[in-house]
């Protein structure tokens, strides 16, 4: 992957500070703050890759990574593992993955925070077979490695009380707080990314065109389309047309991108999630000929998974995803 200039920038910086750190006695923490869709993942997965190959450091690590959702660490783990897929440099774990009971040289364990920041959690109770996270660490510990703690979107409650026991019990050389807007009581150090930076390099636009030939009205710091008010059928027939642009435009340059055009459901509320989606799917059907039955559509719903398989790939047939 090509890094931006102000992402190798900022993994230097993260690179100096962490090993400066490290070389401290006690526990330290490190606040990374950078803008949503800067890409904090991916800088921290070649941060990551850097420090264990970096051969001015002698101790050998063992990662935790932690996010505040099992969706959010799941993401963070997939990504991390795309990541690292040809170097192989730091394998990415759950808790069950964990051979002989214990975090290995260069191993990242991902665990949702929400659900270790309760006292009688699996993971953290005692049970018969000694496999709990405190004996985990330990045993990590006991082989002489040192536990660098990252808190994936650290504004989500990692100053609580529990949250700040947990963190003693990891006994993390170095603790890193990765957010757009971070919270971090009294921090060694920080490292910010500059918004404009992440702007200059297209990452974030700084305007853009929202549903197009409509009238659009700001109001009270608050958008106001024409198109809200109009049908579902309304809606849909605008989203497909603008999805059909971005498909010619993308053949006349030669890429083989199909874009997919995401139809998200409102919380249930009685039947209007099940009557909604009923009468979506009618009108992509009888209107536009784009159903589950050929392909072109795919529904990401809580027990019900259709089409979804290569939905994230490129060229995939599916044009449309239903979710919630």
């Amino acid at each position: 992957m090509q890094l931006k200039n102000y992402q190798e920038n900022a993994i230097d910086e993260l690179l100096e500070k962490a090993k400066r750190l490290l070389g401290y006695s006690g526990i330290k923490k490190l606040v990374f703050k950078s803008p949503t869709g800067s890409g904090k993942t991916i800088m921290m997965a070649e941060f990551l890759k850097q420090l264990v190959e970096d051969r001015e450091i002698r101790q050998s690590f063992s990662f935790i990574w932690t996010a505040p959702r099992p969706v959010l660490t799941n993401q963070s783990k997939v990504k991390l593992e795309n990541y690292f897929e040809a170097s192989r440099v730091l394998k990415c774990s759950l808790f069950e993955d964990l051979e002989d009971r214990k975090i290995n040289e260069n191993e990242i364990l991902f665990i949702n925070w929400e659900s270790i920041n309760k006292s009688d959690n699996i993971y953290i109770r005692d049970n018969e077979q000694d496999f709990n996270l405190s004996k985990v660490i330990e045993r990590t510990k006991e082989e002489g490695r040192e536990i660098i703690l990252i808190i994936d979107e650290i504004h989500h409650h990692a100053e609580s009380d529990i949250s700040q026991g947990l963190r003693e019990m990891m006994g993390s050389k170095l603790t890193i707080g990765v957010s757009a807007t971070p919270k971090m009581t009294d921090p060694d150090d920080m490292f910010s990314v500059a918004l404009e930076d992440v702007k200059k390099e297209g990452m974030i636009k700084k305007a853009v065109i929202l549903n197009e030939r409509f009238t659009n009205l700001l109001k009270e710091g608050k958008i106001s389309s024409e198109l809200s008010s109009g049908s579902e059928e309304l809606v849909i027939d605008a989203a497909l047309k603008k999805r059909k642009e971005l498909s010619g435009a993308f053949q006349k340059y030669g890429a083989n991108i199909n874009p997919l055009m995401l139809i998200q459901l409102p919380d249930r509320i009685g039947q209007l999630e099940d009557t909604m989606k009923d009468g979506v799917i009618k009108i992509l059907e009888n209107k536009h000929k784009i159903s589950t039955e050929n392909n072109k559509l795919a529904i990401w719903l809580s027990g019900e998974h259709i089409n979804k398989e290569n939905v994230e790939k490129n060229d995939s047939e599916v044009e449309v995803l239903i979710f919630k």
